[in-house]
């Protein structure tokens, strides 16, 4: 191994084994400071992420200060060795401590070798290759060359990390170029009167994007603040608790330590404590800045309204994250509201000497840890065995030219790594110490005496060339076929295991799993039909048949199987197939008719309840639908529009049941009531074939014209597709009004169009004219709950706060309940008032959070 390589390796192990400590360090302070305000908790952990970076630069210049305590795990770098001059005699190989043994051995003090065991006096002769006893098998990819590995994929992770951060902030200056910076007079006027409330001296530019969904702050010395671009709908209240807090993040310099958290989680982006810090630093960055909203005179519950409101925008929102500071993030809500409405939170500030003498500390810590040497020395033989892992791809230890034959006196070792021995065959004999030398002849080898046979420990160095001749392979060991228990079978129930082994086509395994299963009373009816299957994968023929009759006798629905099973494809010419399919068609249908006795019982029982709602009636239509029970499916589904329950589906489905039925004039009427009364979904009415019986009808024909014409559902995803500008946004929705308005014109009793058009009107940013097209709905007695509310939106985006409560409070006593009051923008002028805190308690909500 180069030793440029080995230095990297030693510094990146040093700087990781030191990050890690000071993270340490770092996560343990903040448990320590769990009741600490914010602002204290944010500075810990910023000064921790900044440390980390610090560390790189000030250990390559800081004096080493040695404890040694763990031990370094990269080998020392090696020597290339000089070839040896032409004339010059071989260099002998640095002896092992086998070798070296080996040697003493075969050399005693007389000077005259041992030769042969079974012939003494022999010598040994000069062209026979000594051996020495094979190390153990080495891992296919040396430490330093896995350490080389894992240096480059920090590497790259850290490159990856970094480039997302550069495209980040080049998405932020894009945005900035793109921004409006019209932001008027009252603007200007209360972000100057903010800017000296809090101290901020530096000029701050007001922008407004379409592309953003909550403010963001962005910059230091020219600091930027991005406000979307709703923000021009907001009234003076939440304009000023939003100002407050990006001020408050340019007055403390939070852009900064965002992007100290974002290099460092970026530089140790393999470590989980600093991505846990850097989360835990945004968080409390945050509250840090509610804490100075709330000092500047901020009302907490009217500053958790607005948050709120802004977090609750991000739902529909598909911005991207971008390297700037934003108001509202969704995954720190729930701990911003309890901290902000809870008045024993500790939120003082901290001070400038306090903030300076932390940085001190950290300062002393990173030199401390810089200047530390972990590292003890490593074994010789661990560096040895390190080393030998290079010898067979480098050559750093080359001896001569490659091609060079050994000197007569050189003893030569063959290792396991070695190329000569890497296709050595195996011999099967485990108790031999010695490692074969290649290409021997294969001649058969001699006898051995009992005594050479008991003396397996002798080294290979005293081994004579005859015993050292390659041995008859062993015969190959017989397959050994593993137990049906012994193999791989997720664990989990009989049934599972039956249906494994059956896709595994081991169908004997799977037919003894399904009895298994039949026995213990799981899926009784499904397991002895898959057993049919596995029975007619094996071609038996029979037995299919006989499992196949208990499956139906079991009540086991195998008319749709029969059809399409192609594990049953072996038993369809047989002409008992038939009968089978004949028996499972007779025992669906009379399965079929016992349901629709019990359902049409329980539509009666439901009739005769007076309390019964709306939905009770359309879920038993549904039922007797399936049922094929198509008169009183009909009635179900009236009797649930008639209760108020989703009134224009349980007309569309009072339509489809009477089609099936065969009575198209009915079926046509109860179409166009359900069209008329809000069912949005044209292209089910084209498609669906419940209706086929009335296509060939000329009114179904207009019917679909209708539909088409009042669909409103395909316009929608306008408002909340935020990355359009708005701009764009407001022009597609007025295009959506103009439609609306010429069907009015044509249609002026269509109550449906004028309800349409009012909700086009108020995403035009058209309030006003909104509130006239909604009252005439209302006049025609469309949707009365519903277009109430829609009345009470358009109140409050004018900011009419009376008459918003006052059809607000009028929605809910008509039986509004779609529970959006916590979420909706357009009633965002209303949550600071005591008024909407008794809305809220008045709609049943399944969202858990109270305001």
């Amino acid at each position: 191994m180069e030793a440029n390589l080995a230095d990297a390796l030693r510094f990146a192990l040093d700087i990781a084994l030191k990050s890690t400590i000071l993270l340490i360090g770092t996560a343990v302070a903040l448990l320590l400071l769990k009741r600490a305000s914010a602002s204290t908790r944010q500075l810990v952990a910023t000064l921790g992420l900044a440390g980390t970076l610090l560390l790189p630069a000030a250990t390559l210049v800081a004096p080493r200060w040695q404890i040694p305590l763990v031990p370094n795990p990269v080998p020392v770098a090696m020597k290339r060795l000089p070839a040896p001059a032409p004339d010059a005699p071989a260099p002998r190989v640095e002896r092992n401590a086998v070798e070296a043994q080996t040697e003493d051995i075969a050399t005693p003090a007389s000077g005259r070798a041992i030769t042969g065991i079974d012939e003494p006096g022999q010598p040994l002769p000069a062209a026979a290759p000594v051996v020495a006893p094979a190390p153990p098998a080495r891992f296919p990819i040396s430490r330093p060359t896995g350490m080389a590995l894992l240096l480059g994929l920090w590497g790259a992770g850290m490159a990856f990390s970094l480039a997302r951060l550069v495209l980040g902030a080049a998405r932020v200056r894009r945005v900035c170029r793109l921004a409006s910076p019209d932001a008027g007079g009252e603007w200007d006027g209360l972000i100057a009167e903010l800017c000296g409330k809090l101290g901020v001296s530096h000029p701050v530019r007001l922008l407004f994007s379409e592309d953003l969904a909550v403010p963001v702050t962005s910059g230091v010395s020219r600091p930027v603040i991005l406000l979307p671009g709703t923000a021009h709908r907001w009234n003076d209240e939440r304009r000023r608790v939003v100002l407050l807090h990006e001020l408050a993040h340019i007055k403390r310099a939070d852009w900064v330590a965002l992007v100290i958290g974002q290099v460092a989680a970026a530089v140790y982006w393999f470590h989980p404590l600093a991505w846990s810090i850097r989360i835990q630093m945004r968080r409390d960055c945050e509250r840090a800045c509610d804490d100075l909203v709330l000092a500047s005179g901020t009302r907490a519950s009217v500053y958790a309204a607005h948050l709120l409101s802004i977090i609750r925008s991000l739902r529909l929102s598909r911005q991207r994250a971008l390297p700037a500071v934003a108001m509202a993030r969704r995954s720190y809500w729930d701990g911003r509201m309890r901290a902000i409405l809870d008045p024993g939170v500790e939120r003082r500030a901290v001070s400038p000497g306090r903030a300076r003498l932390a940085g001190g500390v950290l300062l002393a810590a990173v030199v401390v840890l810089a200047a530390f040497e972990p590292w003890s020395a490593r074994p010789a033989e661990a560096v040895a065995a390190d080393a030998s892992g290079f010898r067979a791809s480098s050559d750093s230890m080359a001896v001569g030219e490659p091609d060079s034959a050994p000197a007569p006196d050189a003893v030569v070792t063959v290792s396991s790594d070695s190329e000569s021995n890497s296709h050595s065959p195996c011999t099967g004999n485990k108790e031999a110490p010695v490692a074969f030398a290649p290409e021997v002849p294969e001649t058969p080898a001699p006898a051995v005496s009992a005594e050479a046979a008991e003396v397996p420990a002798v080294p290979a160095a005293a081994i004579g060339p005859e015993v050292l001749q390659t041995p008859e392979p062993a015969e190959p060991a017989a397959p050994v076929s593993v137990p049906v228990s012994k193999k791989k079978v997720h664990a989990g129930s009989w049934y599972q295991r039956g249906m494994e082994l059956h896709n595994d086509e081991r169908y004997d395994e799977a037919i003894a799993a399904f009895q298994h299963s039949i026995e213990e009373g799981e899926k009784v009816d499904a397991a002895t039909y898959n057993i049919a299957c596995g029975y007619a994968r094996k071609g038996d023929t029979a037995r299919a048949f006989e499992w196949l009759q208990k499956a139906i006798d079991e009540g086991f629905d195998a008319e749709s199987y029969l059809r399409h099973d192609d594990d049953l494809d072996s038993l369809r010419s047989d002409p008992r197939f038939a009968k089978i399919r004949q028996a499972a068609r007779e025992n669906e249908n009379a399965g079929n008719r016992a349901q629709g006795d019990r359902i049409a019982a329980r539509y009666e029982r439901l009739k005769a309840a007076p309390a019964a709602r709306g939905k009770a009636f359309y879920d038993v239509g549904k039922d007797l639908l399936d049922a094929e029970r198509f008169d009183l499916s009909a009635q179900a589904f009236q009797t649930s529009a008639a209760r108020g329950y989703r009134e224009g589906a349980s007309l569309y489905n009072s339509a489809c049941a009477l089609s099936r039925k065969g009575d198209r004039s009915r079926a046509l009427d109860y179409l166009q009531k359900s069209i008329e009364a809000g069912f949005d979904d044209p292209d089910l009415v084209r498609k669906d074939e419940d209706l086929d019986n009335v296509r060939g009808e000329p009114r179904y024909r207009e019917l679909l014209k209708m539909a088409e014409d009042l669909e409103l559902h395909r316009f929608d995803d306008f408002g909340g597709h935020k990355k359009w500008l708005r701009s764009t946004r407001v022009a597609a929705w007025r295009e959506v009004e103009q439609h609306f308005d010429d069907y009015t014109r044509r249609h002026p009793e269509s109550a449906r169009a004028w309800f349409n058009l009012g909700y086009a009107r108020i995403e035009g940013d058209r309030p006003a004219e909104a509130v006239t097209a909604f009252q005439k709905a209302l006049d025609r007695n469309y949707r009365k709950s519903t277009t109430m509310y829609n009345l009470a939106c358009a109140y409050s985006l004018m900011d009419r706060k009376d008459e918003a409560f006052r059809w607000l409070f009028q929605a809910l006593d008509a039986g509004f309940q779609d529970g959006n009051l916590r979420g909706d923008e357009d009633l965002d002028n209303l949550r600071g008032d005591p008024r909407f805190r008794q809305a809220l308690s008045r709609t049943k909500s399944h969202d858990d959070w109270s305001d």
